[in-house]
């Protein structure tokens, strides 16, 4: 009857000197879990994320955004800069005002901001200067005109000037700038927002023709 007791005995004994020999070792397995339990414990919760815009390489202002040169990023809401573009942005055409290096939010800041941009993308600003000064007194920001050049005005060698060509049709106008409105023969200027097409047809009528407005409204 004194036989399992003994065994018991041995058993427990022989277990108190495996847990001394290797007390190190089981003291260094609780302090790394009492550890890990810290940290898990005291570790905040994953915070919110925001996709934006990064340039996925370095970007030259000097052509237009395509299709593959910005790329998707999640970042922590606090870090991401304020008018930072959003992974919904459509960016396809969109010039930057410098160069972007890989990597780098693009935000709003960014970007160039054309000032015929609001009436079409593929639309240019255009100063003209128009003969009538008073036409252009008529005219603010918003209004509509049709650009008329009439050739051979003033051409001794043609006394009879031909009709008038409409070079551009239809146009807003942006901007009247106040201090170049100058009367006389110099004209008044007025900036439209046209295609590149009237903007070279313009620029060469504007050495050899009289240009006129009509008001649309």
């Amino acid at each position: 009857m004194a036989t399992a007791p003994s065994r018991t005995h041995r058993h427990r004994h022989t277990l108190i000197r495996l847990i001394d020999r290797h007390r190190r070792v089981i003291a260094t397995l609780f302090a790394a879990v009492a550890l890990l339990s810290a940290t898990l414990v005291l570790r905040p919760p994953p915070g919110a994320t925001t996709e934006v815009l990064v340039a996925s390489r370095d970007l030259d202002p000097s052509r237009p955004l395509g299709e593959h040169d910005l790329t998707r990023r999640a970042l922590p809401a606090p870090l991401v800069p304020s008018g930072a573009l959003t992974s919904g942005t459509t960016t396809a055409g969109l010039l930057l005002n410098a160069p972007v290096r890989q990597g780098e939010v693009i935000t709003d800041a960014r970007l160039s901001d054309p000032p015929a941009r609001a009436y079409g993308p593929d639309l240019v600003a255009v100063p003209v200067r128009v003969a009538d000064a008073g036409a252009v007194d008529l005219l603010s920001p918003g209004s509509r005109v049709d650009v008329l050049a009439a050739t051979g005005y003033g051409d001794p060698h043609r006394p009879r000037a031909r009709p008038a060509r409409e070079v551009a049709g239809d146009r807003p106008v942006l901007a009247v700038p106040d201090e170049d409105r100058r009367g006389g023969e110099s004209g008044a200027l007025l900036v439209i927002a046209a295609t590149p097409g009237e903007a070279r047809a313009l620029a060469g009528h504007a050495a050899t023709s009289r240009l006129s407005i009509t008001i649309r409204g």
